[in-house]
């Protein structure tokens, strides 16, 4: 039986793990990490955090029911777009108990710009943007006895003109609280070029991100906002010795993009070496943000991967979604970037799309030729979902919205490309059949991941992700294979 507390934390979201035919990178929920400090440092004690990705086979009633079991006052619940129907199940099921609920996340800005069933019913609350900040002086007020109902019209009225929560001094924000366990929870994977890690730590430098990519949304970003706000160069190093000093092997700094500001990411790197924290880290970044100068300082202060969002290869469709505005320098930056990183024996993964919007079966084999000349150490495909927070969305047909709730790596209905839905997720398992099942891919992981292959560990990993590979070899054998382009740069 859990111990008795006046707040319990719960993350939804098992929806993706099932959707997922292949190995997933579980992250911290971060946020609500930021909120279990910040509401032990202002109140007392330390709130349970129950994330559904460690507990995938709880139906929406047994997640209510194990935060019931905590007997909680207020529960803050939070979820995103394809588990809307979770989330909304259990926080009416808590809420009819007596509990005050309060939702977080992308789902808040879903349900404001379109229409959720049940949602009045299901939260009390619901704050739009980076609560981090917010929701432990809500929770201080509603422990007062405050009324919720009185607390929430300033919050509804935020969600109906857009102003979002902001983090005003990063700073101020206390250091999350992992326990040792947490740290083994949360792994990366897939092998690395360097020695095998463990032990992650999950480090947030800063919140907002000024690009206005149009298709982008906090589904796959860890914050909601614009303006870049960012912690000090010194209070993130310490963050990293504490969690160093718990037990972590490796550094996950999860910002939407680490590398956006030049000075601080080159300032921030010199303190690691300074500091003597060059542990193996993990970060993600754009093409055109990976120069020469900023490769070496990553590589001399411990990186290990860079995750880099290429998205697709055709030109005009880079321009299409606001990522760049000019497509053929955002191609050319990728293929710089990607020499660069391998010149300095950085692990990348490549993120591409399939299903953009007025995206072309030709488009699709440009990226997959894209894909291989860059040879990145992994390849991530999604499938391409225009969720309700995106700028894109006033754009699209209700038919090209329809399966808004998908995730993005699941199957949808309709398709806001011109590939027929029904056709994404061959062209995906395509993408991925004809990048992995290559000889050449083969020598070169080995080539640089051999290391990860010398502990009984990281065997048994390895099956699953040799499973998987083998599963899209047969499963793919019948996708239709996309148009050679005119040209694969156009």
């Amino acid at each position: 039986m859990p111990l008795t507390s006046p707040l319990a934390l719960l993350r939804v979201d098992a929806d993706s793990l099932a959707a997922n035919t292949h190995p997933r990178h579980r992250h911290p929920a971060l946020d609500l990490k930021y909120i279990q400090s910040a509401v032990r440092d202002r109140n007392g004690f330390l709130p349970p955090l129950i994330d559904h990705t460690l507990a995938s086979g709880l139906s929406a009633e047994q997640l209510a029911d194990r935060v019931l079991a905590c007997r909680p006052r207020i529960a803050i619940v939070k979820a995103q777009s394809w588990n809307l129907d979770t989330a909304i199940r259990c926080a009416r099921r808590l809420r009819a108990a007596g509990v005050v609920t309060i939702a977080v996340g992308q789902q808040v800005l879903h349900a404001a710009r379109s229409p959720v069933t049940g949602w009045q019913d299901a939260y009390d609350i619901a704050l739009p943007g980076d609560a981090e900040a917010e929701a432990p002086r809500l929770v201080t007020r509603l422990l007062s006895g405050e009324k919720p109902a009185a607390l929430a019209a300033s919050y509804t009225e935020r969600m109906a003109t857009g102003r979002l929560l902001e983090i005003d001094d990063p700073d101020s924000l206390p250091i999350p609280h992992f326990d040792t366990s947490e740290l083994a929870a949360y792994p990366f994977p897939f092998p690395l070029r360097r020695r095998p890690v463990h032990h992650w730590g999950y480090v947030l430098t800063a919140w907002g991100c000024p690009r206005a990519c149009r298709h982008c949304s906090v589904v796959v970003r860890k914050s909601a906002t614009a303006t870049l706000r960012a912690r000090s160069i010194e209070l993130v190093v310490d963050e990293v010795a504490r969690l160093a000093d718990q037990g972590a092997q490796g550094i996950l700094f999860e910002d939407d993009s680490l590398c956006i500001d030049r000075r601080r990411f080159l300032g921030l790197c010199d303190a690691l070496i300074r500091r003597r924290l060059t542990l193996p880290w993990i970060a993600n970044a754009r093409p055109d943000e990976l120069d020469r100068e900023r490769v070496a300082a990553a590589a001399a202060s411990g990186a290990a991967l860079f995750k880099v969002g290429v998205d697709c290869a055709a030109p005009r469709l880079i321009e299409r979604i606001a990522k760049a505005r000019d497509g053929l320098a955002w191609i050319a930056a990728a293929e710089n970037a990607f020499g660069y990183l391998d010149e300095a024996n950085i692990g990348s993964v490549a993120l591409f799309m399939v299903g953009l919007p007025d995206e072309q079966a030709t488009d699709v084999e440009a990226s997959i030729k894209l894909a291989r000349r860059l040879r990145p150490d992994y390849v991530q495909v999604q499938i391409y979902t225009p969720y309700p927070d995106t700028a894109i969305w006033a754009e699209l047909s209700p038919a090209q919205r329809n399966g808004s709730g998908t995730y993005h790596y699941g199957i949808r209905s309709e398709s806001p490309s011109r590939i027929a839905a029904a056709d994404l997720p061959k062209m995906q398992g395509a993408f991925y059949r004809r990048f992995y099942l290559d000889s050449a891919y083969f020598a070169r992981h080995l080539a640089r991941s051999w290391r990860h292959y010398l502990t009984p560990q990281a065997l048994l990993q390895s099956a699953a992700h040799v499973s998987f590979l083998l599963r899209k070899a047969v499963s793919d054998r019948e996708a239709p294979a996309p148009a050679e382009p005119p040209n694969c740069q156009a």
